[in-house]
């Protein structure tokens, strides 16, 4: 059994983040450009930012 070097979650949440910053943008622009500016300076570990993700669009549908 070989060991991958990156854990497959990680991968997974990394390529979630393009679909989480869509449907953010079509509820808050503003907020989706700022995680997007963080995603791409890697200002944030990629956990951390799907589950920041994650947490802005379930306040969106809180409040919907």
């Amino acid at each position: 059994m070989s060991v991958l070097p990156i854990d497959p979650i990680i991968l997974l949440k990394r390529g979630a983040i393009p679909g989480l910053l869509a449907k953010l943008s079509y509820q808050n622009q503003e907020k989706a450009i700022g995680y997007m500016r963080i995603w791409g300076e890697k200002k944030m570990p990629i956990t951390t930012l799907h589950a920041a993700l994650e947490n802005e669009l379930s306040i969106v549908e809180l409040v919907k």
